[in-house]
């Protein structure tokens, strides 16, 4: 099998999903190449590894070259629903004569829309009709096409079938006896995300906290910033860590939709993750972990005091692991994917 993978900037973190489809290919033994519409150099957590050379960007829309590379694949896929991967591929999948399968990893449309939010809606439908009812036709085009998504929260908003976030298996870090646990925030410093919180529960309890973007101007006694990271680097930063926590707000879609794969690292890692109770990150973690309600500062300050405990860090880590091993590898996660993508290659489709 030959995938062409669409995406829309080979600078953002949506080759962060590519990077997924394409470890998933090589393990099925098949062929994948990526195309940007914009973007010069590679996002930073993926430069300068093997799967940027297999990344192009081709802005020119008619270019001959990308229609080439289209025929000659077996099946499109277009990374996150937008107008230059989602669109693009719908055009380029008219052209070529080939199937296309549409990839939704994050809520991008919705947040893009304001969902759950009526005001905010209605004001971007005003201030920016093109914005907002771009992504609503996209969003029912979408209907027209097989479909995956990375967790059951988007998949109540698209159907489809869930391939979530895989990894490869690095095996468990090393289980540290200290009572003064250290805490891993692994990711950039954005409002839905929660560090603000985060922070203010880390001191508050004394514990050492690593955060992966650059400083603030107010960083505290307990706080090392380490600063943007390379995928294998934050990887690592998770294994020497004690605890992982996702503290994620329920202020925008992204919060109600979005499985962060730094969550999965945790897991994989047998580190225990201690995140908010929001449904694709319960989902993920399964029952029993350790969530917190999303906002609250207290809950989160006596989940950080409850794993002081070296035991049962080591005890919840490795039940997490046990549960990413078997939903959450790339062995784990193949067989889906590539029934998936056979169904794509004999689905009909719109203008084919």
């Amino acid at each position: 099998m030959r995938l062409l993978i669409l995406v829309e900037d080979s600078r953002d973190n949506a080759l962060g999903r590519a990077y997924v489809l394409w470890l998933l290919a090589e393990h099925l033994r098949w062929t994948a190449a990526i195309v940007a519409s914009r973007g010069s150099e590679i996002w930073q957590p993926l430069a300068h590894t093997r799967f940027a050379d297999a990344c192009v960007t081709i802005s020119d829309e008619e270019s001959p070259t990308l229609l080439d590379m289209a025929r000659s694949s077996d099946l499109i896929v277009a990374v996150k629903p937008l107008p230059n991967s989602f669109g693009r591929g719908r055009a380029l999948s008219r052209r070529s004569l080939r199937p296309l399968l549409l990839d939704v990893d994050d809520p991008d449309l919705e947040s893009r829309m304001a969902f759950g939010r009526p005001g905010k809606a209605i004001a971007k439908a005003v201030l920016k009709p093109n914005v907002y009812w771009g992504s609503l036709r996209l969003r029912r085009a979408a209907r027209g096409y097989p479909v995956l998504v990375s967790n059951p929260s988007l998949q109540s908003y698209y159907g489809g079938r869930i391939v979530p976030h895989a990894r490869a298996d690095g095996g468990a870090g090393e289980f540290h006896k200290s009572s003064t646990p250290t805490v891993a925030f692994v990711g950039t410093n954005r409002p839905h995300k929660g560090l603000g919180l985060l922070r203010d529960a880390a001191a508050h309890v004394g514990l050492p906290l690593v955060i992966t973007d650059d400083p603030p101007t107010d960083v505290r006694t307990n706080e090392r910033w380490v600063g943007r990271t390379t995928m294998q680097e934050g990887l690592d930063l998770v294994r020497r860590s004690d605890l992982v926590v996702l503290p994620s707000m329920p202020t925008d879609a992204y919060s109600w939709a979005q499985l962060p794969a730094k969550l999965i690292d945790g897991m994989l890692s047998a580190r225990p993750v201690i995140a908010s109770d929001l449904p694709p990150l319960s989902w993920a973690l399964g029952p029993g972990a350790p969530t917190f309600p999303p906002g609250d500062r207290e809950s989160l300050i006596a989940r950080l005091e409850t794993y002081r405990s070296p035991t049962l860090r080591a005890e919840t880590g490795l039940a997490a692991r046990d549960r990413a091993l078997k939903l959450f590898t790339i062995e784990s996660v193949a067989p889906e994917f590539e029934s998936a993508c056979l169904d794509a290659v004999h689905q009909t489709q719109p203008g084919l």
